[in-house]
This record gives structure tokens, C-alpha cells and sequence, in this order.
């Protein structure tokens, strides 16, 4: 199942109508100044994620307990790291079997080519923005049982951004920046801190249930098969 929140952003990107304009060109029509919510679907039907992403932190900030607007930052949080937010909620995206996770979110992921480490690992770092997003909201909103529109949109998004923060995370030691192809040599900037963060976030992808679940788990299978450290496992599994 797509995440709800992804089906509205990318209904937005496409373009839907725009709320709360006043007709500039007729002066008997009344304006009235929009609200927070009016503002922020503004900013997403003009495909303005920047300018969301400070409405909707502002909204936020002004009222925390209004739990449907965490989901909509998160989507943009994920839309600002390059994450395909068209294309994954326009697919029938699955677990894919036993196939490795970096080919299932591979078609949804941005590419380093073109960007430096620093560049890259600040998209990763806005998927780990979403996940806290989501992971800032009550286990009650979360919770299958619960209510409100957005709350199992909330959860299937967890998981998608897990899967996704991994497969970037581990994107960044086997590709070359500068022509975006696989090389392996990058394996040499992995870090045991690196390695634990990567299998942490997989793990958390595995344990969620969403449509990538099954392809994180196969995933942290065959890494942890290796019989050596978590490092020395990663690498051998990238290598290949």
C-alpha cells in the first residue's frame, strides 16, 4: 500500500487547483487572509517544498498536537533529499521478494553523481529528518486502530523512509561522485560507525512491515551471515 500522504503530494505536483487566491483582477470579490493549513497546500500546489517545509514547521511549532500535519513534513522533508515522491506513489511498489534492498529503492533514490559526500550525506540526513518527523508522533496516532486519515499513512511512510535512508546510506560507499557509477573502492571511507548506523536504520526497516520490509530483511539476512564485524560484513556485502 502507497502511503496516503505520498498519493497528495504527488497529486500536487502534478497540479492541482490553488487555494485561497484572490482575483486580483476583481476587486468586488472579498479576501480573507488563508489559514496555516490553506497556506501549506499553497506551497505543495506550486510545487514550492522549501517554503512547506518552513509553513509546516511553523504549524507545527504553533500547534504540536495537530498530529496530521507531521506526516505532510515528512513527505517533505523526503521530497527535499531527492526521494521520488511521484514515482513511488504512482507504482505498485512491493517487498520485492528476496531482492536486495538497493535494487527495490534504487528507481525512487537520488544519484550522487554530480554532488560531493558532503551534499549526499545531507540528503540522507533529511530522510533521517522525516523518519524523526514520524517518529515524533504518539504510538497511539501510529497505532493500526487509529482514526484519523493520515495515521496509517504515517506508519507505511516510516518504513518507505527507513528502506530509503539505507539504500542512500549505502549508495554513498559504492558509487563514484563524480560519474555515478558502481566503484567499489569508496568501500575505503566505511566506517564502523557508518556500518552500525546503516544496519540500524535496515534493521528498523525490516521490523516495520511496510512495502519494503521483506527486501530490508532479506538484506540484513545476508549481511549478518558474514560471520565477521558488522563493518567488515557491510563491505563484503557491497562489495559484491
Amino acid at each position: 500500500m502507497i502511503p496516503l500522504m505520498l498519493v497528495y503530494l504527488a497529486a500536487s505536483s502534478c497540479g492541482t487547483s490553488n487555494l485561497g487566491r484572490c482575483p486580483a483582477s476583481n476587486p468586488l470579490v472579498a479576501c480573507t487572509e488563508l489559514t496555516a493549513d490553506e497556506k501549506i497546500r499553497e506551497a505543495l500546489d506550486d510545487q514550492d517544498l522549501a517554503s512547506a517545509q518552513v509553513l509546516l514547521e511553523a504549524a507545527i511549532a504553533d500547534e504540536p498536537e495537530n498530529y496530521e500535519r507531521y506526516p505532510l513534513l515528512a513527505a517533505v522533508y523526503a521530497g527535499l533529499s531527492g526521494f521520488n515522491l511521484l514515482a513511488i506513489a504512482s507504482s505498485s511498489a512491493s517487498s520485492g521478494g528476496g531482492a536486495s534492498i538497493m535494487d527495490s529503492m534504487d528507481a525512487f533514490l537520488p544519484t550522487p553523481e554530480g554532488l560531493t559526500r558532503t551534499e549526499y550525506r545531507a540528503k540522507i540526513d533529511l530522510l533521517g529528518q522525516a523518519i524523526s518527523t514520524i517518529g515524533a508522533l504518539p504510538a497511539e496516532f501510529l497505532a493500526t486502530s487509529a482514526t484519523d486519515k493520515y495515521a496509517s499513512s504515517a506508519s507505511q511512510q516510516l518504513g518507505i523512509y527507513q528502506a530509503a535512508q539505507a539504500s542512500m546510506y549505502m549508495k554513498m560507499f559504492t558509487t563514484n561522485f563524480s560519474t555515478g557509477l558502481p566503484d567499489p573502492s569508496q568501500l575505503s571511507d566505511l566506517t564502523d560507525e557508518d556500518a552500525a548506523a546503516i544496519l540500524t536504520v535496515l534493521a528498523d526497516a525490516a521490523a516495520s512491515g511496510g512495502a519494503f520490509a521483506e527486501a530490508a530483511a532479506s538484506t540484513l539476512a545476508t549481511i549478518n551471515s558474514g560471520g565477521g564485524t558488522d563493518r567488515d560484513n557491510l563491505a563484503n556485502f557491497l562489495s559484491t
